[in-house]
């Protein structure tokens, strides 16, 4: 039975004597490596830009409120990590900095674009707090990276946010237009049937010509408010760049509309046809034309937000008007219990116009919060200069470069010995468990 002894300490730096090349030179070499490493590895300095989100003035109203509040926290920094590390936003990275022009062949590009992947990382503290650190060898690039990255994401997030509200306020709009449809055809039949039963007379006492007068008021100034509406998504979507030849295109399909300024717009907008067709965009005069439309242009926006404003209140006072006067009809039923299948369905989608109305309204309110969203990032730590580069951790390197030499060299020193058959002490024949039979004493030579 093979017995295993325990070793001593000066056992141990025996081995180590012995096998002390197997020791040094794994912890010599890997050293020089590392210490090697640390100052022939490119110096990285590194920037960080902490930004903090607001929470929505508005929860989105086409989910109910629990479920809202918990939304307007997760989907402000949803996709966070995906937008930063996206081929859009390091393609627009690279262009800020001036990388592009050192990049000529795809295989070039693709190996730039990992190699910037790599100089990103992201750190999101909760819901409402992220960190975007950039790591470049040049400082300024380092500083200007970091900033440049936040300003992608939060114009990439909002540019989400916005076709999230304007896909919501248009579902809205449609939902309202079909409610309408069948709201005025229901209420239309119980008008019918309160004038053919409650009032026999007819038109005696005026109220179904009324509810007509306003019905046609309603449908006048519905018509204006759609007109509105298309002339505000076109400005809303319409770039000043003059460069571009939609932008003359959509001004034009809105002095069409019967809006407000609509005359001097198409004024503007010929002269701007006649010039450029005999100056270049350079022209002053062409400019100071383009400056003078671009005014109007956002003038226009807002006097149409107003006025839509305005139009949408009174279409809302005249159809409060309208419900007064079934209300008035109501009050005149002889028998409440004729036809109340058609009161009931007047009654239900009286209720749905009116709550799909206010979903609207909170759905307009919503994009119009949305278009000024990026007050909601504020700057809780701006980038840095970076004076210390940060990478390579020569420190970390070194020590961690001697750790695995001593190791190594441990272990290299370890296995030669455990491999050795020769027998240097009694120690080394205790393990076979067999009898000593005489002891040879080692020979040293002596200066006497």
């Amino acid at each position: 039975m093979l017995r295993y002894p325990q070793f001593t300490i000066d056992e141990i730096m025996a081995v180590l004597r012995r096998r002390k090349k197997f020791f040094f030179y794994p912890l010599i070499l890997i050293s020089v490596v590392c210490i090697s490493g640390t100052f022939l590895l490119p110096q990285k300095y590194k920037s960080s830009i902490t930004i903090s989100v607001q929470k929505d003035a508005v929860l989105n109203p086409l989910v109910s409120y629990t479920m809202a509040v918990t939304a307007a926290s997760d989907d402000r920094l949803r996709d966070f990590n995906e937008i930063v590390h996206s081929r859009p936003t390091i393609f627009s990275l690279m262009d800020s900095l001036g990388l592009n022009k050192v990049v000529r062949t795809k295989e070039q590009k693709e190996q730039a674009i990992k190699e910037i992947k790599e100089d990103i990382e992201t750190d999101l503290r909760g819901s409402d707090l992220f960190t975007i650190n950039f790591f470049n060898e040049d400082p300024d690039r380092a500083q200007d990276g970091a900033r440049i990255l936040s300003e992608l994401f939060i114009k990439k997030r909002l540019e989400v946010n916005n076709k999230e509200n304007e896909l919501a306020v248009e579902f809205f709009e449609n939902k309202l237009k079909d409610l309408g449809d069948k709201f005025g055809l229901s209420q239309q039949q119980y008008i019918e049937t309160v004038r053919s039963s409650v009032l026999p007379g007819g038109d005696s006492y005026g109220l179904p010509s009324r509810i007509g007068e306003l019905e046609s008021q309603i449908g006048s100034i519905d018509a204006r408010i759609t007109s509105y509406q298309t002339a505000l998504k076109i400005l809303r979507n319409t770039s000043s760049n003059f460069e571009d030849p939609t932008t003359i295109t959509n001004y034009y399909k809105v002095v069409f509309l019967d809006v407000p300024d609509a005359d001097q717009l198409r004024s503007l907008l010929n002269k701007y046809e006649d010039m450029s067709k005999r100056y270049t965009s350079n022209f002053p005069d062409l400019t100071a034309l383009q400056s003078k439309i671009s005014d109007l242009t956002g003038r226009m926006k807002h006097t149409i937000e107003s006025e839509l404003s305005r139009q949408q209140n009174q279409v809302w006072d005249l159809q409060k008007q309208s419900s007064n006067v079934i209300g008035t009809i109501r009050s005149a039923e002889v028998n409440k219990n004729q036809n109340e299948d058609i009161r009931s369905t007047y009654e239900v989608y009286n209720k749905l116009y009116n709550d799909m109305k206010i979903k609207l309204e909170q759905a307009r309110t919503n994009r119009d919060l949305g278009e000024k969203g990026a007050q909601q990032y504020i700057v809780i730590d701006p980038p840095q200069y970076p004076v210390h580069p940060a990478k390579p951790n020569r420190l970390l390197l070194i020590g961690g470069g001697i750790a695995l030499g001593l190791f190594i060299g441990l272990l290299a020193a370890g296995f030669m010995e455990l491999f050795d058959t020769r027998i240097r002490t009694t120690r080394d024949i205790e393990v076979y468990d067999k009898l000593v039979l005489a002891y040879l004493p080692s020979y040293h030579k002596t200066n006497d």
